[in-house]
């Protein structure tokens, strides 16, 4: 007597029971490929997104592909000083967004982020940080460089309007 084996006894009784086969192994891998880019994604730190959004209305003003461990700098007057200072920061993947160097001529900036400056007027730094809010009553002066890309605040929001500056783990950056 012939002993059916499990598989020989679908395959006779159940016609499509090949096609249902191939279709649970295609799901599977499809599922695999799919958990597999969602963890490279994670994993890679190519995926980040510098954003500059205004807070009344709520909306995206800049996004730039930024990325990892690329420095981007703000370049403004202080607001107390009414000194040129410029911020540098970097964005790693794990740590988040990084302030690493201030640079300005007058004593009293270094002084308001409790920083001693050395002979060129420069003070490394590494502070980690959230989202910038940013609150001007004029833009006129205020940039944001990343690369060789440079974007100006003054119109962006109304003088007086919060900005807010942040980095996102996105893969696609809005245009």
């Amino acid at each position: 007597m012939h002993k059916f084996k499990r598989w020989d006894w679908q395959r006779r009784f159940c016609p499509h029971f090949e096609s249902a086969r191939a279709l649970r192994r295609v799901r599977v891998k499809l599922w695999l490929v799919l958990l597999a880019w969602i963890l490279l994604a994670q994993t890679t730190g190519l995926a980040a997104c510098l954003v500059v959004s205004g807070v009344e209305p709520a909306q995206v003003l800049i996004s730039v592909h930024l990325e990892p461990e690329t420095p981007f700098s703000l370049e403004s007057i202080h607001s107390i000083d009414l000194a040129p200072v410029r911020e540098t920061f970097v964005y790693r993947s794990g740590e988040g967004l990084l302030i690493i160097k201030v640079e300005s001529p007058s004593a009293g900036v270094f002084e308001y982020y409790g920083l001693i400056p050395g002979g060129s007027g420069t003070a490394e730094i590494r502070r980690r940080l959230g989202d910038i809010r940013l609150l001007s009553h004029d833009y006129q002066n205020h940039r944001l460089t990343v690369g060789d890309k440079t974007f100006h605040f003054k119109g962006l929001v109304a003088d007086g309007q919060p900005l807010l500056i942040g980095v996102r783990d996105d893969r696609w950056c809005e245009p």
